[in-house]
């Protein structure tokens, strides 16, 4: 983790999957064998049975007693002094001692302020259905709006949301054993302000400021990082002075519309471009993949729109043909 800049790069073409060995979507889970694992869906959600809600991973005082860890719990934590952290688990069938599974972790969206884990779980069952170990997470929402979450407060806020996810990956990787997940082999991908943390944890994984560890000797530092609707320089976070980069932070995949983002209001010169070129100037890898017109964010989902080129990005820096 060295000091940020960056230079844009080659952008990645839409890959079919012929890189992962892909083959089309098998919606009833019941066509692919077990050469299709982790390229598309070859279980029934019914077959996904090892199913874990409201797994704790961390415990953080309430600041003022106005944060919230989902919108969901919301009514029930305004007011309290401390936050419990929650992740729900899906564990494929393929998933043994003998054989433990990668992991996707993903991270909702919200602007820092709304969300939760439930937003993803449609996502998360999917990649289960594919033979991975798959995770959705809360972290700390602090109430407010893109207009009073500024400057320090969106600071403040980014920080604490991203020593959450930190803590997730910790608590999955030191509970490997027990949910028969390769701890060597996680990907985190994040929707909006989640692909914002899934960024910032990228390159920053253990030592971001006023972040705490609640596993000593536990990094939580991934094998991929997967974005979309956010980058790392854009008109809501300037990261300059609290991250740095090094060649062996994570490899970024980040899909981001080349027009004005309807959210942020992040353009591809502007924003994309100095965020990939900091990544790349460290040695470390940003792919950068253009989106049509102006949306915020793009479905990530498996066998979805853009799986081939999440597919093979997965499959190589999760090392997926070892298996």
């Amino acid at each position: 983790m060295r000091r940020i800049l960056p230079v844009l790069g080659l952008i990645l073409p839409l890959l079919l999957l012929a890189n992962c060995g892909g083959g089309g979507s098998t919606a009833d889970g019941g066509g692919g064998g077990a050469s299709d694992l982790y390229k598309t869906m070859v279980y029934t959600e019914a077959q996904v049975t090892r199913r874990y809600t409201d797994l704790v991973f961390s415990h953080r005082p309430n600041e003022g007693g106005l944060q919230y860890t989902s919108e969901l719990r919301a009514p029930t934590e305004i007011g309290t002094d401390q936050l419990t952290l929650l992740l729900d688990l899906w564990v494929p069938p393929n998933a043994s001692a003998a054989a433990p599974v990668p992991l996707v972790i993903w991270v909702h969206g919200g602007g820092f302020v709304a969300g939760g884990k439930e937003e993803r779980a449609g996502d998360a069952m999917g990649y289960a259905r594919a033979g991975y170990a798959a995770a959705s997470i809360n972290y700390r929402l602090t109430p407010g709006t893109n207009e009073t979450l500024d400057g320090a407060k969106r600071l403040k806020a980014i920080e604490q949301a991203a020593d959450d996810l930190m803590n997730a990956v910790r608590y999955l990787k030191v509970n490997a054993a027990l949910y028969n997940i390769d701890a060597t082999r996680i990907a985190v991908i994040g929707t909006s302000a989640g692909g914002a943390l899934s960024l910032v944890n990228a390159v920053q994984f253990d030592d971001l400021d006023n972040t705490l560890s609640d596993y000593p000797g536990t990094s939580a530092q991934v094998a991929a990082a997967v974005s979309t609707g956010a980058t790392l320089i854009d008109p809501l976070f300037d990261s300059d002075l609290v991250l740095q980069y090094d060649r062996s932070d994570t490899p970024v995949l980040l899909f981001h519309t080349n027009l004005i983002d309807s959210a942020t209001g992040a353009t591809w010169d502007d924003n994309v471009l100095p965020t990939k070129t900091r990544i790349d100037n460290s040695g470390n890898t940003c792919t950068a993949i253009p989106t049509p017109g102006a949306e915020h964010t793009v479905p990530l989902e498996m066998d979805g729109k853009w799986w081939p080129t999440t597919g093979p990005f997965l499959w190589e820096h999760l090392r997926l043909a070892s298996l």
